[in-house]
């Protein structure tokens, strides 16, 4: 597979294991014992009509790869203790902008009701600030 696809699915989950959600090495594709070693896995196992596309690859860890086997992706993530695969990096910074500017939007109409404009102001800002503390880390 050329570099270019390998970084594709790479950042589909901003280098972690779309099951366990550690964090992969990107150089390590491949290498068995490597620290943050990872394979292409197949979210729909090919042996029940997964395909090669982009939407049905994710980067995952060389032993969740091989545990998982033919597996239900959503069985497998579930003795993780997570139920979808990390965001890519581009959709976290969308999250935490969501979430700034809703946290805002929140803040804001809570301090107007209760402090007039200057309470609205402040809120507004505390708001904000709890709304990107909200964000996701992965």
């Amino acid at each position: 597979m050329n570099n270019a696809r390998l970084k594709q699915i790479f950042r589909k989950t901003d280098g972690f294991c779309h099951v366990c959600h550690r964090k992969l090495i990107f150089a390590n594709h491949g290498i068995w014992g490597a620290n943050g070693a990872w394979h292409i896995e197949h979210s729909k196992a090919k042996a029940y009509g997964g395909t090669d596309h982009l939407n049905n690859l994710f980067p995952a860890c060389i032993l969740c790869n091989i545990e998982k086997g033919i597996l239900n992706t959503k069985t497998i993530r579930l003795r993780y203790g997570v139920s979808r695969a990390p965001l890519s990096r581009n959709k976290k910074a969308f999250v935490k902008g969501e979430n700034t500017v809703g946290g805002a939007i929140v803040g804001g109409g809570i301090g107007f009701a209760l402090g007039g404009p200057l309470g609205g102001i402040i809120g507004g800002m505390v708001g904000g600030i709890i709304g990107n503390s909200n964000s996701p880390k992965k």
